[in-house]
């Protein structure tokens, strides 16, 4: 049995409720810290699949206001050679909560924020039409919030935003936050500055982290698919790092290669068919340091 066995059976006996995103946020950080970000992948793609299980329990038929004016997407997906892709143009605009990472992959972004080491704040961006649970519209008034910890609502045709926190809040706190998310980008430290995308490959996830990034390549037509596609590769950047062979039985990529540039490990899992492919985009790595 893997770790990724052990996360969805504990997130499987959660869906009767929305996911706590500080267990979600602590689960994919560890996943993110240890070399194998195929792992990181399928967790991720496990947590979202759960998450919109709980999405549909929370249709409780909530209040609607208006439907806002169309915002540009902050969840679009990431050009596919552009690497590192442009962060969503979503962030929570507040000091006393610190972003701890944010993620991206096509028709999704994510953001992480933290605060004094003990709650957790939440925001999804997703292409789309929302649940019916949602409000049309960004809430205006407190009394909108039947569950001030975990609020979703139609921003614009084409997206829909889902904000919660570990936070024990009123409906008025909860609001005053949500008033406080903007169209700013958010902001991380991380390294990662440029690397080769080889032909044929597309962004399947991003994400950033201080001193730290992953990423996930894939052709197109497996994207978002779990476990990794065999023809995808995971590289991940790192200020430290404790690489090792793989401990998954049946891993796609099995092949692991890692490279030192400066104070950073660079590092990557391919196919054995891929292997040298893999060392030429380990070597197209360039950091921004």
């Amino acid at each position: 049995m893997t770790d990724l066995d052990d996360v969805r059976r504990a997130l499987r006996a959660r869906e009767s409720l929305a996911p706590d995103p500080g267990d979600v946020l602590a689960a994919v950080t560890r996943r993110i810290r240890r070399r194998r970000t195929i792992s990181v992948a399928a967790v991720t793609l496990t947590v979202a699949a759960l998450g919109a299980g709980a999405v549909a329990l929370l249709d409780r038929g909530v209040a609607t206001v208006p439907p806002a004016t169309l915002a540009s997407s902050a969840s679009a997906a990431p050009a596919a050679g552009t690497v590192p892709p442009p962060a969503p143009a979503i962030s929570l605009q507040d000091s006393s909560w610190g972003l701890l990472m944010w993620s991206t992959r096509p028709h999704f972004a994510a953001l992480h924020y933290g605060q004094a080491h003990q709650y957790a704040f939440e925001i999804d961006v997703r292409d789309g039409a929302a649940p019916a649970s949602a409000l049309a519209a960004k809430p205006t008034a407190a009394g909108q919030l039947p569950n001030p910890k975990s609020v979703m609502w139609q921003d614009g045709p084409d997206r829909w935003i889902w904000a919660r926190t570990t936070k024990p809040m009123t409906a008025g706190e909860m609001l005053t936050l949500l008033g406080k998310i903007g169209t700013t980008p958010p902001v991380v430290a991380s390294p990662l500055k440029s690397v080769r995308v080889p032909e044929g490959q597309e962004i399947g996830s991003f994400t950033s982290e201080p001193e730290t990034n992953t990423l996930v390549l894939c052709p197109g037509a497996v994207i978002g698919k779990a476990p990794l596609d065999s023809r995808c590769f995971s590289l991940t950047v790192s200020l430290t790092s404790h690489f090792a062979d793989s401990a998954f039985p049946q891993d796609p990529l099995p092949v692991h290669q890692h490279r030192a540039v400066g104070a950073y490990t660079v590092e990557i899992d391919s196919s054995p068919a891929n292997e040298r492919a893999a060392r030429a985009l380990l070597d197209s790595v360039r950091l921004d340091r």
